[in-house]
C-alpha cells in the first residue's frame, strides 16, 4: 500500500507542476522530449519514470 500512496503523491506533484507551466500536455511533452501519453501516464500515476531525467526536466520547465 505504501508504494501506492507514494506513486499518488508523485502524481499530484507532477500535476502541479504541470499546471504551474501553464502549458498543454502536448507542448510541455515535446519540450520535455517525451510523447504526451507518456507524460499523461505519469501525472495521473498510471505509469513511474524509471529514471530522474524527465522528472528533473519538468522542474526546468
Amino acid at each position: 500500500m505504501a508504494d501506492a500512496d507514494g506513486t499518488a503523491e508523485f502524481a499530484t506533484l507532477l500535476r502541479g507542476l504541470k499546471d504551474r507551466s501553464g502549458l498543454s500536455y502536448g507542448v510541455l511533452a515535446k519540450r520535455l522530449h517525451m510523447s504526451t501519453s507518456t507524460l499523461h501516464r505519469y501525472c495521473n500515476g498510471d505509469a513511474v519514470p524509471v529514471d530522474y531525467a524527465p522528472v528533473e526536466r519538468l522542474a526546468r520547465v
